[in-house]
């Protein structure tokens, strides 16, 4: 009899405890849930000092969002950064991001890490990826996205020129996802589609494994990430500059839209100048494996074959932008000896010997032929 008394008196401490614990975490949530109507007063009142939206885990749906996209898309705040992680929020919720995004010119920074989002609620995003021109980074990690939204994704963004960091770690993306990703950086159809790629991301994964279930680590699987990061690191990061922001252009609309245009020239010359590396990976370096090799130290010797480009493949339009922006088309001099001497961006001057000359001349001499 003292065992089931006893027995009983513990079963009842432990309803006790368990019964407290909830009651702790409703308060709680009640209590992290008032962050969120004074956050909405602040922002319908206009106040530009909120640079952060943090609602990590607050039980964010798409209700919630319906009255946050209201000021975001207003344009009379100034939100920079956006934690939407950990919430609740779907594909009608993503459907709301997507008009922020579609509208807004402030956001630099949008978390949807651990949202159940979908492939249509990734589809919306996508599509208004293709109109944004201010997001730089987009955590979408744990988002049940799988194939068919990444290749929506990476469509869309062949037409965004600002995005530079994209995460999608601890999705359900197959080889075939991770192929439409390569495509979208690095599309070789043609050397239209290798203009017309992406230029400006950097990353596709944060600190997370792109292995998964789906998505097993195989040789061939290691091969896809191996082939997909070099070609992120050798072009897009290689020959990516951060653009920065000096001084105060608030007060004058002239001085802002100046610096505007220069920076959009800037950031144009950017993309040609990697355009014009990933054209010379493909068309040069799997086919004339000996001249990518003195692509660093001799680039005036490629000249050649831009001239057996326009001859080969017809594309005019593509090969004027590429002679036009190219890099090593820079100003010629000659030295003292009559050596020709390149000079660079920097002002250094690298110097050809007669060897190089000559071999220049016959590919030039069998070009013309």
């Amino acid at each position: 009899m003292g065992n089931v008394a006893i027995a009983f008196i513990q079963h009842s401490l432990d309803l006790t405890d368990s019964y407290r614990t909830r009651r702790q975490k409703r308060i709680e949530h009640k209590r992290i849930r008032s962050l969120i109507p004074r956050y909405l007063a602040r922002l319908n009142d206009r106040d530009i000092s909120i640079n952060t939206l943090n609602l990590d885990g607050l039980g964010v749906d798409s209700q919630i969002l319906r009255l946050l996209s209201g000021p975001l898309i207003s344009g009379e705040t100034r939100v920079m950064e956006l934690y939407l992680q950990n919430n609740w929020i779907g594909p009608e919720g993503a459907t709301c991001i997507a008009r922020i995004l579609s509208k807004d010119n402030y956001l630099r920074h949008v978390s949807l890490a651990h949202n159940p989002v979908g492939n249509v609620g990734v589809m919306a995003i996508a599509s208004a990826l293709e109109q944004n021109a201010t997001l730089e980074k987009l955590d979408l990690s744990h988002c049940d996205i799988d194939d068919g939204g990444i290749r929506k994704l990476a469509l869309s963004l062949k037409s965004n020129t600002r995005l530079k960091y994209l995460h999608l770690e601890g999705n359900y993306i197959s080889s075939v996802g991770i192929s439409c990703l390569m495509k979208c950086v690095y599309d070789t159809a043609s050397m239209q589609s290798l203009w017309e790629s992406n230029h400006t991301l950097r990353a596709f994964w944060g600190r997370g494994s792109p292995y998964s279930p789906s998505f097993p680590e195989t040789s061939f699987n290691r091969q896809l990430v191996r082939q997909l990061g070099e070609i992120l690191a050798a072009c897009n990061r290689r020959y990516s500059e951060p653009v920065l922001i000096v001084g105060n252009y608030s007060s004058s609309s002239s001085t802002a839209s100046a610096y505007a245009s220069t920076r959009t020239k800037r950031a144009y010359k950017i993309r040609a100048r990697i355009a014009a590396c990933k054209i010379l990976r493909h068309y040069i370096r799997e086919k004339m494996l000996e001249y990518w090799e003195c692509v660093e130290s001799m680039e005036e010797k490629l000249v050649p074959n831009v001239i057996a480009w326009l001859v080969n493949y017809g594309d005019v339009g593509v090969i004027y932008g590429v002679v036009k922006d190219m890099p090593w088309l820079l100003e010629k001099k000659l030295d003292r000896d009559g050596n020709l001497v390149l000079v660079d961006e920097n002002a250094r001057s690298t110097r050809m010997d007669a060897s190089m000359m000559v071999e220049r001349g016959r590919m030039e001499d069998a070009i013309s032929q």
